[in-house]
């Protein structure tokens, strides 16, 4: 019966192959197959070599751009997409070009769209963007269009002469031309996150026309070097600097114009961690510029937007008014607070509790030794007049002991909760994985596109790391409560780990805008609850059509974006009956196309239709089973899945098969009373056979023998 249905959809889903479009309903070519993910993933800053691009047919975008791969612009690369010629059908005369963003890194989508036609003065203007198929890499990626800047890119333009602008023209060439772009991003709640002296650009050929340029096509603040970024971003993973403020795009300005009027990088031969470890020890004002000469009329304005105090730093009001008046802004300056003597740890004096936080989070088991020595906890109490941190560190301590040999005593929880008391305002960090609370989500992603692994990600949530970090905050916020409230509600799902909530949940719900990791999807860049079913259907002649559809992944990114609540679907999906789950998954969909009003999915009612046998053997009736395998061929004709769901678990068929077989229940247990009524019960059927054989033997002889004797008389009487 099984193979007959199976027959019966296969002969249908090949009526239905020439009317099901290649590139279905979501544009552009579909990657062929749904082959599981590669082992390795691209490089983050490797979406295709352009070795890897000279054979490769062009890509088209919604039907009007056509990217060249064979055509590369690298002198427009950015550290984590690569630029390639694109030609407008529409507007064949515009000059454009293209950042193909590597699969690797979640792109910014929603900045995109804030960003799309954008006219300030000081963006490079994005004109649109996208998935489409990207042969290099055989599967769908992002791609975001740009007007070409025609002047090239701003380094570029120094020849190789020193990158210097002196005091007097730095504001007209500089500083005014990238504020209206700044203004503009703050505007739509924006921050750039990417402002770097590689990364402006001249729009014309004359260079007159300064712009920011790319910021979407990593995570917020990933393609940044970290002398970029203020202390407590630097310290973190690339991913997981977060979206950051207007303030982070100050302070990326000031290091810009400190290395403009200097002409240098006054602290280039400085590894990354010694200038980290400087800036937080000195301020990074002092750790950049104490030895050198910035013009006094800059002074002020340096000083103010490297501010390592969030309050002290320099906005883009107090930009403006003091580039209107040039007067003195009088916003008071922190210093950095530091012990009345050093603590050496690992060879090295520390003189910060921010600066020792980082380096115990590089050095776990050295840092556990340390923070259960008596000495440490005598330096935080003297050496800062510090008492309640050195409680808190001795509280946390106490805790570890009480649950020895648990997780939550583990030598990697302590360290990093401790970090967290020693240098409230920098990042989480846990187990190599330093990220800043905001962030966590775009770091969550990144790890898990490259190692397909939640496992620390996993454990930070269910170990409530963000809210302890919420928790040690001197003041906490609206956004801090927002954001504790969000990880209580995500330990919740992780802790469920059913159908449509586990760790797959907790990944789309803090990455909305991230692509359907699932099995089938992986190459096709599903990133709109509008295009799953029809990127399934079109699919559906590659996959293997024993498997189902959807997998942990699709069914969380469903129950993330799906505005309906889907809560007994998803309870039917996870029931271990093989035919209420399946019952629960074509219901899911049926709702799903039908909420949708997406018409004839030929080839994904033909892929479920193949899977239903184990919910038709739950009819008793042989002859019901055998109506509904005749009907589902037509369905399958008509590609709809809520009319394949009604006939599959119709209410009144199950009620009248219900009945039917009640019915011929009752009928069996009269028949087999009447039968025990006859034998008689508790009677031992086999003697009562053998007693009643051997009595009809005994009347069979005496018979036999009285019709003997009778014959024998009559002749002797004859």
């Amino acid at each position: 019966m099984a193979e007959a249905l199976k027959q019966a959809v296969e002969t249908v889903q090949s009526d239905t192959d020439a009317t099901t479009s290649p590139e279905g309903e979501v544009g552009g070519a579909v990657a062929e197959g749904a082959s599981p993910p590669p082992a390795q993933p691209p490089a983050a800053g490797d979406p295709t070599t352009n070795d890897d691009t000279q054979n490769h047919p062009p890509s088209m975008l919604k039907g009007r751009y056509q990217i060249f791969p064979a055509m590369p612009l690298s002198e427009l690369d950015s550290p984590t997409a690569l630029a390639y010629t694109v030609e407008d059908k529409r507007e064949p005369n515009r000059v454009l070009f293209a950042l193909v963003c590597s699969p690797a890194l979640p792109a910014e989508s929603s900045a995109m769209k804030k960003l799309r036609n954008s006219t300030s003065n000081g963006l490079m203007p994005l004109v649109d963007f996208g998935p489409a198929f990207w042969s290099p890499l055989g599967q769908k990626c992002m791609i975001v269009i740009f007007d070409r800047p025609l002047g090239g890119r701003f380094t570029d333009a120094f020849d190789n002469k020193p990158i210097q602008i002196n005091e007097y023209e730095i504001i007209p060439r500089f500083i005014e031309q990238l504020m209206p772009g700044l203004m503009k991003l703050a505007s739509i709640g924006i921050a750039h996150r990417g402002l770097r002296l590689d990364n402006l650009f001249y729009m014309d050929k004359e260079r007159e026309h300064l712009v920011l340029g790319d910021c979407v096509t990593a995570p917020p603040g990933h393609d940044q070097p970290k002398i970029y970024e203020p202390i407590e971003h630097a310290m973190t993973m690339p991913s997981g600097r977060g979206p950051g403020t207007s303030l982070d795009d100050m302070y990326a300005l000031g290091i810009a114009i400190t290395f403009l009027l200097l002409g240098k990088n006054p602290i280039e031969r400085k590894s990354d961690e010694d200038m980290i470890s400087a800036k937080c020890d000195e301020g990074s004002y002092n750790s950049l510029c104490s030895s050198e000469r910035i013009p006094l009329q800059m002074i002020e304005m340096v000083r103010g937007l490297l501010s390592d105090d969030h309050e002290g730093r320099w906005t883009l009001d107090t930009v403006y008014n003091w580039m209107e008046s040039t007067k003195p802004q009088n916003i008071q300056q922190k210093s950095v607070t530091k012990a009345k003597g050093p603590f050496k740890f690992k060879g090295k004096s520390y003189l910060t509790t921010k600066n020792i936080a980082h380096a115990f989070s590089k050095n776990v088991a050295e840092a556990v030794s340390t923070l259960k020595n008596a000495q440490f906890d005598v330096w935080l109490r003297k050496a800062f007049d510090n008492a309640a941190v050195a409680d808190e560190i001795a509280t946390l301590i106490a805790l570890t002991k009480v649950h020895d040999g648990k997780p939550e005593g583990s030598d990697d929880i302590l360290v990093s909760k401790a970090c967290m008391r020693l240098d409230p305002q920098g990042p989480i960090r846990f187990k190599g994985f330093s990220f800043m609370p905001d962030g966590f989500g775009p770091a969550f992603a990144t790890e898990y596109l490259r190692k397909g692994s939640f496992q620390i990600q996993g454990e930070i949530i269910s170990r409530e790391l963000v809210v302890y970090w919420g928790n040690a905050q001197p003041a906490q916020n609206s956004d801090i409560k927002i954001l504790m409230k969000t990880f209580k509600t995500l330990r919740t799902f992780v802790q469920l780990g059913t159908q449509g909530y586990g760790m797959e949940r907790c990944l789309y719900e803090l990455n909305k805008t991230l692509p359907c990791q699932g099995a089938f999807l992986q190459h096709q860049y599903v990133d709109d609850i509008d295009h799953l079913l029809p990127t399934l259907d079109a699919i559906s002649d590659d996959a293997d059509s024993h498997e189902r559809p959807i997998d942990k992944h699709i069914i969380a990114f469903i129950a993330t974006h799906f505005e309906t609540d889907i809560q007994p679907h998803l309870n039917a999906l996870s029931n271990e009956q093989e035919d209420a789950s399946l019952i629960g998954l074509l219901s899911l969909l049926a709702l799903i196309q039908w909420r949708q009003a997406h018409e004839n999915l030929f080839g994904l009612s033909s892929w479920i239709g193949g899977l239903l046998q184990p919910v038709i053997s739950t009819y008793h009736s042989r002859t019901t089973q055998r109506s509904i395998e005749q009907e589902i061929p037509s369905l399958v004709r008509q590609g709809s899945l809520p009319e394949l769901f009604d006939l599959i678990d119709n209410a009144e068929r199950r009620k009248s098969d219900s009945l039917a077989f009640k019915q011929a229940q009752y009928e069996f247990s009269i028949a087999e009373t009447e039968i025990q009524s006859t034998v008689g019960e508790d009677v031992d059927q086999e003697k009562v056979a053998l007693e009643a054989g051997e009595k009809a033997t005994a009347m069979f002889a005496i018979v036999v023998g009285m019709i003997a004797t009778c014959a024998i008389i009559i002749v002797m009487m004859m």
